[in-house]
Protein backbone atom coordinates (compact mmCIF):
# COMPACT_ATOMS: atom_id res chain seq x y z
CA UNK A 1 0.00 0.00 0.00
CA UNK A 2 0.91 3.45 -0.95
CA UNK A 3 1.06 6.63 1.29
CA UNK A 4 1.04 10.26 1.38
CA UNK A 5 3.55 10.94 3.86
CA UNK A 6 3.83 14.41 5.42
CA UNK A 7 6.69 15.48 7.05
CA UNK A 8 6.74 18.57 9.67
CA UNK A 9 4.29 20.77 7.89
CA UNK A 10 4.22 24.29 9.70
CA UNK A 11 1.92 25.86 7.84
CA UNK A 12 -0.33 28.30 9.66
CA UNK A 13 -1.12 26.81 12.77
CA UNK A 14 0.35 23.40 11.69
CA UNK A 15 2.41 22.06 14.92
CA UNK A 16 5.13 20.44 13.32
CA UNK A 17 2.86 17.74 11.59
CA UNK A 18 4.48 14.30 10.59
CA UNK A 19 1.88 11.65 9.57
CA UNK A 20 1.17 8.71 6.82
CA UNK A 21 -2.19 8.49 5.27
CA UNK A 22 -2.75 5.76 3.64
CA UNK A 23 -3.82 5.82 0.03
CA UNK A 24 -7.09 4.08 -1.69
CA UNK A 25 -9.00 4.50 1.21
CA UNK A 26 -12.16 7.36 2.34
CA UNK A 27 -10.49 9.30 4.81
CA UNK A 28 -12.01 12.24 6.91
CA UNK A 29 -9.75 15.14 8.63
CA UNK A 30 -12.34 16.41 11.45
CA UNK A 31 -11.20 18.84 13.88
CA UNK A 32 -13.23 22.32 15.03
CA UNK A 33 -13.33 25.12 12.74
CA UNK A 34 -10.11 26.38 12.30
CA UNK A 35 -8.25 23.69 13.68
CA UNK A 36 -6.05 22.88 10.41
CA UNK A 37 -8.01 20.20 8.53
CA UNK A 38 -8.21 22.80 5.13
CA UNK A 39 -4.57 23.87 5.87
CA UNK A 40 -3.08 20.26 6.16
CA UNK A 41 -5.46 18.89 3.04
CA UNK A 42 -4.98 22.10 0.97
CA UNK A 43 -1.95 23.91 1.93
CA UNK A 44 0.44 21.16 2.63
CA UNK A 45 -1.21 18.15 0.32
CA UNK A 46 -2.68 19.48 -2.33
CA UNK A 47 -0.28 22.31 -2.96
CA UNK A 48 2.37 19.31 -2.69
CA UNK A 49 0.66 18.07 -6.20
CA UNK A 50 0.77 21.38 -7.79
CA UNK A 51 4.36 21.79 -6.82
CA UNK A 52 3.87 24.41 -3.80
CA UNK A 53 5.25 22.24 -1.21
CA UNK A 54 7.83 19.98 -1.54
CA UNK A 55 7.72 18.25 2.23
CA UNK A 56 5.07 15.48 0.86
CA UNK A 57 5.75 12.39 -0.50
CA UNK A 58 2.66 12.05 -3.04
CA UNK A 59 1.58 10.09 -6.27
CA UNK A 60 -0.64 9.86 -9.04
CA UNK A 61 -2.47 13.19 -9.70
CA UNK A 62 -4.77 15.11 -6.96
CA UNK A 63 -8.19 17.26 -7.51
CA UNK A 64 -9.52 19.51 -5.06
CA UNK A 65 -13.29 20.41 -4.78
CA UNK A 66 -14.34 23.34 -2.70
CA UNK A 67 -17.80 23.91 -1.53
CA UNK A 68 -18.79 27.43 -2.57
CA UNK A 69 -21.38 29.63 -1.13
CA UNK A 70 -22.67 31.75 -4.41
CA UNK A 71 -23.68 31.01 -7.66
CA UNK A 72 -20.89 33.47 -9.25
CA UNK A 73 -23.21 35.17 -11.62
CA UNK A 74 -23.21 31.61 -13.88
CA UNK A 75 -24.82 32.45 -17.09
CA UNK A 76 -26.79 29.86 -18.90
CA UNK A 77 -27.83 26.42 -18.62
CA UNK A 78 -26.97 23.22 -16.87
CA UNK A 79 -26.08 21.67 -19.80
CA UNK A 80 -23.52 24.56 -21.26
CA UNK A 81 -21.76 24.33 -17.61
CA UNK A 82 -21.27 20.19 -17.62
CA UNK A 83 -20.18 20.24 -21.68
CA UNK A 84 -19.58 23.61 -22.42
CA UNK A 85 -21.17 23.52 -25.45
CA UNK A 86 -23.68 26.60 -25.82
CA UNK A 87 -26.61 24.63 -28.32
CA UNK A 88 -28.49 21.76 -26.31
CA UNK A 89 -28.48 18.65 -29.35
CA UNK A 90 -31.54 17.37 -27.81
CA UNK A 91 -33.93 19.56 -25.77
CA UNK A 92 -35.57 19.27 -22.90
CA UNK A 93 -33.55 16.12 -21.49
CA UNK A 94 -32.60 15.10 -17.57
CA UNK A 95 -29.16 14.96 -16.77
CA UNK A 96 -29.46 10.52 -16.16
CA UNK A 97 -30.63 10.89 -20.00
CA UNK A 98 -27.83 12.67 -21.82
CA UNK A 99 -25.11 10.77 -23.24
CA UNK A 100 -21.42 11.91 -21.25
CA UNK A 101 -18.27 11.63 -21.84
CA UNK A 102 -16.09 10.84 -19.00
CA UNK A 103 -11.99 11.26 -18.59
CA UNK A 104 -12.30 9.11 -15.39
CA UNK A 105 -9.81 6.28 -15.80
CA UNK A 106 -11.88 4.56 -12.51
CA UNK A 107 -15.18 5.45 -13.64
CA UNK A 108 -17.34 3.95 -17.06
CA UNK A 109 -20.29 4.99 -18.19
CA UNK A 110 -22.35 3.33 -15.36
CA UNK A 111 -21.37 4.59 -12.80
CA UNK A 112 -21.64 8.28 -13.87
CA UNK A 113 -25.15 7.18 -13.74
CA UNK A 114 -24.85 5.44 -10.50
CA UNK A 115 -23.39 8.82 -9.08
CA UNK A 116 -26.11 11.06 -10.38
CA UNK A 117 -28.86 9.18 -8.92
CA UNK A 118 -26.76 8.92 -5.60
CA UNK A 119 -26.79 12.97 -5.92
CA UNK A 120 -30.16 13.29 -6.37
CA UNK A 121 -29.98 14.66 -10.04
CA UNK A 122 -31.43 12.03 -11.64
CA UNK A 123 -34.91 14.29 -12.69
CA UNK A 124 -33.01 17.31 -13.15
CA UNK A 125 -33.31 18.90 -16.80
CA UNK A 126 -29.99 19.69 -18.76
CA UNK A 127 -31.57 22.84 -20.03
CA UNK A 128 -32.42 24.39 -16.08
CA UNK A 129 -30.54 27.42 -15.73
CA UNK A 130 -27.85 27.47 -13.17
CA UNK A 131 -28.94 30.90 -11.13
CA UNK A 132 -32.22 28.67 -10.74
CA UNK A 133 -30.90 26.47 -8.72
CA UNK A 134 -30.15 26.24 -4.77
CA UNK A 135 -26.54 25.93 -3.52
CA UNK A 136 -26.67 22.41 -2.74
CA UNK A 137 -27.72 21.15 -6.30
CA UNK A 138 -25.12 23.31 -7.91
CA UNK A 139 -22.37 22.42 -5.61
CA UNK A 140 -23.60 18.23 -6.41
CA UNK A 141 -23.59 19.35 -10.02
CA UNK A 142 -19.68 20.75 -9.72
CA UNK A 143 -18.82 17.99 -7.84
CA UNK A 144 -19.99 15.84 -10.77
CA UNK A 145 -18.21 17.92 -13.02
CA UNK A 146 -15.21 17.24 -11.42
CA UNK A 147 -15.53 13.40 -12.14
CA UNK A 148 -16.32 13.94 -15.20
CA UNK A 149 -13.87 16.05 -16.83
CA UNK A 150 -10.43 15.43 -14.46
CA UNK A 151 -8.21 12.51 -14.51
CA UNK A 152 -7.17 12.15 -11.28
CA UNK A 153 -5.85 9.74 -8.54
CA UNK A 154 -6.92 11.83 -5.23
CA UNK A 155 -10.05 13.97 -4.46
CA UNK A 156 -9.73 16.32 -1.64
CA UNK A 157 -13.26 16.89 -0.96
CA UNK A 158 -14.18 19.88 1.69
CA UNK A 159 -17.58 19.92 3.00
CA UNK A 160 -19.72 18.20 0.08
CA UNK A 161 -22.60 17.18 2.76
CA UNK A 162 -22.92 20.26 4.10
CA UNK A 163 -26.22 22.01 4.08
CA UNK A 164 -27.92 18.18 3.61
CA UNK A 165 -30.59 16.53 5.60
CA UNK A 166 -28.89 13.47 7.33
CA UNK A 167 -30.57 10.95 5.49
CA UNK A 168 -28.56 13.18 2.07
CA UNK A 169 -25.47 12.91 3.88
CA UNK A 170 -25.55 9.30 4.48
CA UNK A 171 -25.24 8.76 1.02
CA UNK A 172 -22.52 11.29 0.64
CA UNK A 173 -20.87 8.71 2.76
CA UNK A 174 -21.88 5.83 0.53
CA UNK A 175 -20.72 7.76 -2.75
CA UNK A 176 -17.39 8.39 -1.05
CA UNK A 177 -16.72 4.39 -0.57
CA UNK A 178 -17.99 3.61 -3.98
CA UNK A 179 -15.82 5.92 -5.35
CA UNK A 180 -12.82 4.36 -3.07
CA UNK A 181 -13.73 0.89 -4.43
CA UNK A 182 -13.23 2.32 -7.81
CA UNK A 183 -9.75 2.76 -7.33
CA UNK A 184 -9.86 6.74 -5.81
CA UNK A 185 -8.28 7.71 -2.49
CA UNK A 186 -10.85 10.47 -0.84
CA UNK A 187 -9.39 12.90 1.50
CA UNK A 188 -12.75 14.35 2.85
CA UNK A 189 -12.54 17.75 4.67
CA UNK A 190 -16.22 16.99 7.20
CA UNK A 191 -18.27 17.62 10.00
CA UNK A 192 -21.62 15.78 8.75
CA UNK A 193 -21.82 12.93 11.44
CA UNK A 194 -23.18 9.83 8.71
CA UNK A 195 -20.27 10.96 6.45
CA UNK A 196 -17.38 10.47 8.97
CA UNK A 197 -19.29 7.06 10.23
CA UNK A 198 -18.34 6.21 7.21
CA UNK A 199 -14.89 6.57 6.77
CA UNK A 200 -11.99 3.88 6.42
CA UNK A 201 -9.71 6.15 8.28
CA UNK A 202 -9.71 9.26 10.68
CA UNK A 203 -7.40 11.98 10.57
CA UNK A 204 -8.60 14.45 13.60
CA UNK A 205 -6.65 17.73 14.05
CA UNK A 206 -6.99 19.77 17.41
CA UNK A 207 -7.38 20.50 19.88
CA UNK A 208 -8.82 23.26 19.66
CA UNK A 209 -8.84 26.50 16.72
CA UNK A 210 -5.92 28.97 15.68
CA UNK A 211 -3.16 28.95 17.89
CA UNK A 212 -4.49 26.35 20.10
CA UNK A 213 -4.77 23.67 16.88
CA UNK A 214 -2.76 22.30 14.22
CA UNK A 215 -1.87 18.96 16.01
CA UNK A 216 -2.94 15.40 15.59
CA UNK A 217 -4.92 14.02 18.25
CA UNK A 218 -5.92 10.88 16.31
CA UNK A 219 -4.95 8.80 13.21
CA UNK A 220 -6.30 5.66 12.93
CA UNK A 221 -9.04 3.43 11.44
CA UNK A 222 -12.70 4.55 12.47
CA UNK A 223 -13.39 0.94 13.97
CA UNK A 224 -10.75 2.76 16.94
CA UNK A 225 -12.10 5.98 16.96
CA UNK A 226 -15.74 4.82 17.55
CA UNK A 227 -14.38 3.97 21.05
CA UNK A 228 -12.79 7.34 21.96
CA UNK A 229 -14.36 9.62 23.97
CA UNK A 230 -14.25 12.51 21.41
CA UNK A 231 -16.42 10.32 18.99
CA UNK A 232 -19.27 9.62 21.66
CA UNK A 233 -19.01 13.58 22.65
CA UNK A 234 -19.57 14.50 19.52
CA UNK A 235 -22.59 11.67 19.06
CA UNK A 236 -24.21 12.96 22.80
CA UNK A 237 -23.63 16.38 21.52
CA UNK A 238 -25.49 15.95 18.09
CA UNK A 239 -28.40 14.56 20.00
CA UNK A 240 -28.35 17.00 23.45
CA UNK A 241 -31.98 18.24 23.93
CA UNK A 242 -31.35 22.16 25.54
CA UNK A 243 -34.27 24.36 27.35
CA UNK A 244 -36.05 25.68 24.45
CA UNK A 245 -38.07 28.88 24.06
CA UNK A 246 -42.13 28.71 23.82
CA UNK A 247 -42.70 30.65 20.55
CA UNK A 248 -44.26 33.91 21.04
CA UNK A 249 -48.09 33.95 20.48
CA UNK A 250 -47.71 37.21 17.39
CA UNK A 251 -47.29 35.14 14.14
CA UNK A 252 -46.43 37.01 10.86
CA UNK A 253 -47.95 35.14 7.94
CA UNK A 254 -47.89 35.02 3.84
CA UNK A 255 -50.69 32.87 1.71
CA UNK A 256 -50.94 31.46 -1.34
CA UNK A 257 -47.39 31.82 -2.31
CA UNK A 258 -46.63 30.81 -5.67
CA UNK A 259 -42.64 30.86 -6.04
CA UNK A 260 -40.16 28.75 -7.60
CA UNK A 261 -41.80 25.10 -6.06
CA UNK A 262 -43.75 26.38 -3.80
CA UNK A 263 -47.54 26.58 -4.65
CA UNK A 264 -50.38 27.94 -3.15
CA UNK A 265 -48.45 27.91 0.12
CA UNK A 266 -49.72 29.38 3.56
CA UNK A 267 -46.59 29.92 5.54
CA UNK A 268 -47.12 30.77 9.15
CA UNK A 269 -44.09 32.04 11.31
CA UNK A 270 -44.12 32.81 15.12
CA UNK A 271 -42.43 35.80 16.88
CA UNK A 272 -39.63 35.91 19.66
CA UNK A 273 -38.58 32.75 18.61
CA UNK A 274 -35.76 30.54 17.10
CA UNK A 275 -37.85 29.39 13.74
CA UNK A 276 -35.81 26.69 11.98
CA UNK A 277 -37.41 25.75 8.27
CA UNK A 278 -35.66 22.06 7.51
CA UNK A 279 -36.00 19.84 4.99
CA UNK A 280 -33.75 17.86 1.73
CA UNK A 281 -32.33 19.24 -1.37
CA UNK A 282 -35.23 21.09 -3.33
CA UNK A 283 -37.46 21.03 -1.04
CA UNK A 284 -37.95 25.10 -0.81
CA UNK A 285 -36.49 25.89 2.00
CA UNK A 286 -34.50 29.21 0.32
CA UNK A 287 -37.69 29.57 -1.63
CA UNK A 288 -39.19 30.75 1.63
CA UNK A 289 -36.40 32.71 3.62
CA UNK A 290 -36.79 34.31 0.06
CA UNK A 291 -40.23 34.93 0.30
CA UNK A 292 -40.11 36.18 4.05
CA UNK A 293 -37.81 38.71 3.16
CA UNK A 294 -39.16 40.28 0.13
CA UNK A 295 -42.96 40.11 2.11
CA UNK A 296 -41.44 41.84 5.53
CA UNK A 297 -39.35 44.23 3.65
CA UNK A 298 -39.95 47.83 4.54
CA UNK A 299 -37.27 49.31 2.22
CA UNK A 300 -38.49 52.47 -0.21
CA UNK A 301 -38.16 49.82 -3.47
CA UNK A 302 -39.67 46.67 -1.56
CA UNK A 303 -42.88 47.44 -3.44
CA UNK A 304 -40.89 46.54 -6.39
CA UNK A 305 -40.00 42.92 -5.37
CA UNK A 306 -43.75 40.75 -4.77
CA UNK A 307 -43.12 38.21 -6.93
CA UNK A 308 -44.75 34.52 -6.28
CA UNK A 309 -46.76 36.23 -3.09
CA UNK A 310 -49.90 36.52 -4.34
CA UNK A 311 -51.99 36.34 -1.16
CA UNK A 312 -52.20 38.52 2.01
CA UNK A 313 -49.25 39.64 3.99
CA UNK A 314 -50.17 39.16 7.48
CA UNK A 315 -48.41 40.77 10.67
CA UNK A 316 -46.85 43.27 9.10
CA UNK A 317 -47.18 45.92 12.20
CA UNK A 318 -45.18 43.42 14.32
CA UNK A 319 -42.01 43.53 12.50
CA UNK A 320 -39.63 46.73 12.39
CA UNK A 321 -37.41 45.88 9.80
CA UNK A 322 -36.60 42.21 8.37
CA UNK A 323 -32.66 41.26 7.55
CA UNK A 324 -31.07 38.69 5.30
CA UNK A 325 -27.80 37.54 6.76
CA UNK A 326 -26.54 35.53 3.89
CA UNK A 327 -23.53 33.80 3.13
CA UNK A 328 -22.22 35.23 0.16
CA UNK A 329 -19.16 36.63 0.20
CA UNK A 330 -17.81 39.45 2.55
CA UNK A 331 -15.81 42.53 1.26
CA UNK A 332 -15.91 43.50 -2.22
CA UNK A 333 -12.24 43.21 -3.82
CA UNK A 334 -8.96 41.14 -3.28
CA UNK A 335 -7.76 43.60 -0.72
CA UNK A 336 -10.53 43.04 1.46
CA UNK A 337 -9.90 41.58 5.04
CA UNK A 338 -11.62 40.77 8.55
CA UNK A 339 -10.48 43.81 9.41
CA UNK A 340 -11.66 45.96 6.84
CA UNK A 341 -15.30 44.28 6.72
CA UNK A 342 -15.34 44.55 10.43
CA UNK A 343 -14.62 48.46 10.80
CA UNK A 344 -11.33 47.79 12.89
CA UNK A 345 -8.87 48.37 9.96
CA UNK A 346 -9.15 52.09 11.02
CA UNK A 347 -9.11 52.25 14.31
CA UNK A 348 -5.43 49.46 14.36
CA UNK A 349 -4.01 52.44 11.40
CA UNK A 350 -4.76 54.99 13.72
CA UNK A 351 -3.23 52.85 16.99
CA UNK A 352 -0.08 52.31 14.71
CA UNK A 353 0.51 56.00 13.83
CA UNK A 354 -0.68 57.31 17.48
CA UNK A 355 2.55 54.93 18.51
CA UNK A 356 5.00 56.25 15.71
CA UNK A 357 4.53 59.48 17.10
CA UNK A 358 5.37 58.04 20.74
CA UNK A 359 8.35 56.63 19.38
CA UNK A 360 9.38 60.02 17.66
CA UNK A 361 8.48 58.42 14.27
CA UNK A 362 6.80 61.05 12.05
CA UNK A 363 4.58 58.34 10.23
CA UNK A 364 0.60 59.16 9.35
CA UNK A 365 -2.75 56.79 9.64
CA UNK A 366 -2.90 56.63 5.73
CA UNK A 367 1.09 55.46 5.89
CA UNK A 368 -0.33 51.76 7.87
CA UNK A 369 -2.72 51.53 4.87
CA UNK A 370 -1.27 48.05 2.99
CA UNK A 371 -2.35 49.17 0.03
CA UNK A 372 -0.88 52.59 -0.10
CA UNK A 373 2.95 53.87 0.41
CA UNK A 374 4.77 51.04 2.62
CA UNK A 375 2.68 48.50 1.30
CA UNK A 376 4.86 45.48 -0.23
CA UNK A 377 5.98 46.30 -3.33
CA UNK A 378 5.94 42.91 -4.79
CA UNK A 379 2.13 41.48 -3.96
CA UNK A 380 1.09 45.16 -3.86
CA UNK A 381 -0.34 44.80 -0.03
CA UNK A 382 -2.03 41.57 -0.74
CA UNK A 383 0.19 39.39 1.18
CA UNK A 384 -0.41 36.56 -1.23
CA UNK A 385 -0.61 35.38 -4.98
CA UNK A 386 -3.95 33.92 -6.22
CA UNK A 387 -3.95 30.89 -8.60
CA UNK A 388 -6.94 29.66 -9.43
CA UNK A 389 -7.38 25.76 -10.27
CA UNK A 390 -10.40 23.78 -11.09
CA UNK A 391 -12.61 26.34 -10.37
CA UNK A 392 -10.46 26.63 -6.78
CA UNK A 393 -8.71 30.15 -5.62
CA UNK A 394 -5.52 28.97 -3.96
CA UNK A 395 -3.49 31.93 -1.76
CA UNK A 396 -0.01 31.32 -2.45
CA UNK A 397 2.09 33.60 0.34
CA UNK A 398 4.06 36.78 -0.97
CA UNK A 399 8.20 35.26 -0.75
CA UNK A 400 8.98 38.84 -0.08
CA UNK A 401 6.63 40.20 2.98
CA UNK A 402 5.98 36.59 4.11
CA UNK A 403 2.48 37.27 4.16
CA UNK A 404 3.05 40.85 6.32
CA UNK A 405 1.71 42.99 3.54
CA UNK A 406 4.04 45.69 4.14
CA UNK A 407 7.60 46.91 3.57
CA UNK A 408 10.19 46.26 6.12
CA UNK A 409 10.27 49.96 7.03
CA UNK A 410 7.14 50.81 8.71
CA UNK A 411 7.26 47.38 10.43
CA UNK A 412 9.32 48.78 12.92
CA UNK A 413 6.44 50.30 14.85
CA UNK A 414 5.26 48.23 17.57
CA UNK A 415 2.15 48.30 19.93
CA UNK A 416 1.47 46.05 22.39
CA UNK A 417 5.09 44.22 21.21
CA UNK A 418 3.44 43.60 17.66
CA UNK A 419 4.15 45.65 14.43
CA UNK A 420 1.03 46.03 11.82
CA UNK A 421 1.68 42.79 9.89
CA UNK A 422 2.12 40.75 12.76
CA UNK A 423 -1.05 42.11 14.32
CA UNK A 424 -2.99 41.41 11.36
CA UNK A 425 -2.04 37.78 11.23
CA UNK A 426 -2.37 37.31 14.78
CA UNK A 427 -5.85 35.28 15.71
CA UNK A 428 -8.64 36.79 16.70
CA UNK A 429 -8.18 34.51 20.38
CA UNK A 430 -4.71 35.61 20.43
CA UNK A 431 -5.46 39.11 19.67
CA UNK A 432 -8.32 39.11 22.40
CA UNK A 433 -5.65 38.27 25.21
CA UNK A 434 -3.16 40.31 24.51
CA UNK A 435 -5.10 43.62 24.62
CA UNK A 436 -6.44 42.74 27.58
CA UNK A 437 -3.23 41.99 29.35
CA UNK A 438 -2.66 45.47 28.35
CA UNK A 439 -6.19 47.12 29.03
CA UNK A 440 -5.69 49.12 25.48
CA UNK A 441 -7.80 49.44 22.03
CA UNK A 442 -10.82 48.73 23.99
CA UNK A 443 -13.02 49.57 20.78
CA UNK A 444 -10.88 47.19 18.90
CA UNK A 445 -10.75 44.90 21.72
CA UNK A 446 -14.53 44.86 22.12
CA UNK A 447 -15.32 43.79 18.47
CA UNK A 448 -13.02 41.50 18.43
CA UNK A 449 -15.06 39.51 21.33
CA UNK A 450 -18.41 40.00 19.25
CA UNK A 451 -15.65 37.93 16.27
CA UNK A 452 -15.20 35.33 18.71
CA UNK A 453 -18.58 34.85 20.11
CA UNK A 454 -20.11 33.38 16.80
CA UNK A 455 -16.94 30.50 16.68
CA UNK A 456 -14.39 32.32 14.48
CA UNK A 457 -11.67 32.74 17.23
CA UNK A 458 -9.32 31.37 14.77
CA UNK A 459 -9.09 33.70 12.33
CA UNK A 460 -7.14 36.46 11.96
CA UNK A 461 -8.01 40.22 11.17
CA UNK A 462 -6.01 40.26 7.76
CA UNK A 463 -7.54 37.17 6.29
CA UNK A 464 -8.40 37.69 3.07
CA UNK A 465 -12.08 38.05 3.07
CA UNK A 466 -11.80 35.39 -0.14
CA UNK A 467 -10.48 32.66 2.20
CA UNK A 468 -13.92 32.34 4.18
CA UNK A 469 -16.41 29.50 4.00
CA UNK A 470 -20.35 30.63 3.29
CA UNK A 471 -20.92 29.66 7.23
CA UNK A 472 -17.31 31.78 8.21
CA UNK A 473 -18.68 34.92 6.03
CA UNK A 474 -22.56 34.85 7.76
CA UNK A 475 -21.05 34.11 11.04
CA UNK A 476 -18.81 37.52 10.66
CA UNK A 477 -22.20 39.19 9.36
CA UNK A 478 -23.57 38.37 12.16
CA UNK A 479 -20.66 39.71 14.46
CA UNK A 480 -21.74 43.23 12.67
CA UNK A 481 -25.19 43.32 13.59
CA UNK A 482 -24.35 42.69 16.81
CA UNK A 483 -21.51 45.25 17.63
CA UNK A 484 -24.69 48.04 16.50
CA UNK A 485 -26.89 48.92 18.69
CA UNK A 486 -29.36 46.56 18.28
CA UNK A 487 -33.34 47.95 17.93
CA UNK A 488 -36.40 45.31 19.10
CA UNK A 489 -38.69 43.76 16.48
CA UNK A 490 -36.28 42.78 14.06
CA UNK A 491 -36.47 39.62 12.14
CA UNK A 492 -33.08 38.43 11.23
CA UNK A 493 -33.02 35.33 8.24
CA UNK A 494 -30.44 32.94 8.11
CA UNK A 495 -29.60 29.95 5.25
CA UNK A 496 -27.39 27.23 6.85
CA UNK A 497 -25.40 29.01 10.05
CA UNK A 498 -23.59 25.42 10.59
CA UNK A 499 -22.48 25.26 7.89
CA UNK A 500 -18.72 24.52 8.26
CA UNK A 501 -19.15 24.35 12.31
CA UNK A 502 -17.61 21.52 14.28
CA UNK A 503 -20.59 19.82 16.59
CA UNK A 504 -19.53 21.23 19.13
CA UNK A 505 -19.61 24.98 18.70
CA UNK A 506 -22.67 24.58 17.36
CA UNK A 507 -23.87 25.55 20.85
CA UNK A 508 -22.03 29.02 20.94
CA UNK A 509 -23.82 29.53 17.77
CA UNK A 510 -27.27 28.74 18.91
CA UNK A 511 -26.22 31.02 22.39
CA UNK A 512 -25.83 34.10 19.61
CA UNK A 513 -28.87 33.75 17.97
CA UNK A 514 -30.79 33.35 21.17
CA UNK A 515 -29.27 36.86 22.34
CA UNK A 516 -31.20 38.53 19.46
CA UNK A 517 -34.21 36.53 20.37
CA UNK A 518 -33.90 38.57 23.98
CA UNK A 519 -33.59 41.45 22.34
CA UNK A 520 -37.33 41.08 21.52
CA UNK A 521 -36.45 40.22 18.01
CA UNK A 522 -37.12 36.89 15.72
CA UNK A 523 -34.64 34.56 13.79
CA UNK A 524 -35.49 31.96 10.89
CA UNK A 525 -33.27 29.93 9.99
CA UNK A 526 -32.54 27.24 7.95
CA UNK A 527 -30.45 24.34 8.91
CA UNK A 528 -30.27 20.28 8.70
CA UNK A 529 -27.77 20.03 11.30
CA UNK A 530 -30.32 17.74 13.77
CA UNK A 531 -28.86 19.68 17.06
CA UNK A 532 -30.22 23.09 15.47
CA UNK A 533 -33.40 21.41 14.83
CA UNK A 534 -33.46 19.33 18.33
CA UNK A 535 -32.82 23.26 19.90
CA UNK A 536 -35.29 25.37 17.82
CA UNK A 537 -37.96 26.70 19.24
CA UNK A 538 -40.27 25.94 16.48
CA UNK A 539 -39.57 23.74 13.58
CA UNK A 540 -41.09 24.00 9.96
CA UNK A 541 -40.82 20.52 7.51
CA UNK A 542 -40.91 21.24 3.83
CA UNK A 543 -40.84 18.26 1.71
CA UNK A 544 -41.23 19.34 -2.10
CA UNK A 545 -42.74 22.85 -1.57
CA UNK A 546 -45.20 21.44 1.09
CA UNK A 547 -45.07 22.20 4.73
CA UNK A 548 -45.25 18.47 6.29
CA UNK A 549 -44.70 18.95 9.74
CA UNK A 550 -45.22 22.32 11.98
CA UNK A 551 -43.89 22.37 15.84
CA UNK A 552 -41.64 21.41 18.11
CA UNK A 553 -38.18 19.06 16.76
CA UNK A 554 -38.30 16.57 19.30
CA UNK A 555 -41.99 15.86 18.58
CA UNK A 556 -41.52 14.61 15.39
CA UNK A 557 -42.88 11.86 13.87
CA UNK A 558 -40.52 8.54 14.22
CA UNK A 559 -40.06 8.83 10.01
CA UNK A 560 -39.18 12.71 10.29
CA UNK A 561 -36.87 11.92 13.33
CA UNK A 562 -35.03 9.12 11.23
CA UNK A 563 -34.81 11.48 8.34
CA UNK A 564 -33.17 14.15 9.75
CA UNK A 565 -30.98 11.82 12.32
CA UNK A 566 -32.73 13.00 15.84
CA UNK A 567 -33.32 10.58 18.47
CA UNK A 568 -36.70 9.45 19.82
Amino acid sequence: MNFINVRNATNNNLKNVSLSIPMNKFISFIGKSGSGKSTLAVDVIYKAYIKETDNVDVFGSAALFKQISSLNNQKGTIYKYLTGKDKIEEAHITISKYNFICKSKYLEIDDIYNIISMLGLKKIYMDVHINGLSMSTYNKIRFLKLLLNKDCDVLIVDELATGLCYKEARVIGELYKLLVMKGYTIIAIEHSLPVINQSDYIVEIGPDAGTRGGEILFSGSMSDFVNTDKWKLMVSTLNQQLSIEKAGKKKIEVTNVNFNNLKSLDIKIPLNAIVNICGCTGAGKSSILDVIYRAFDKSADAWKNKYGIDGETIGKNYIRRAYVIDQTPVGKNSMSTIATYAGIMDSIRKIYATSSLKQKKNYTVSDFSYNGKYGCSKCKGKGYFGKVIDENELFIECDKCAGNRYEDEILHIKDCGMNIGELLKTTCDSLFKTYNEHKSNVPVTKKIAFINSVGLSYVSLGQPSGTLSGGESQRLKVTKELAKKLGDRCVFILDNPTKGLHILDCNNLLSVLRSLVNKNNSVIISDNNPFMIKNADYVIVLDNGRISYSGIGNKMPVGLKKEFGIEG
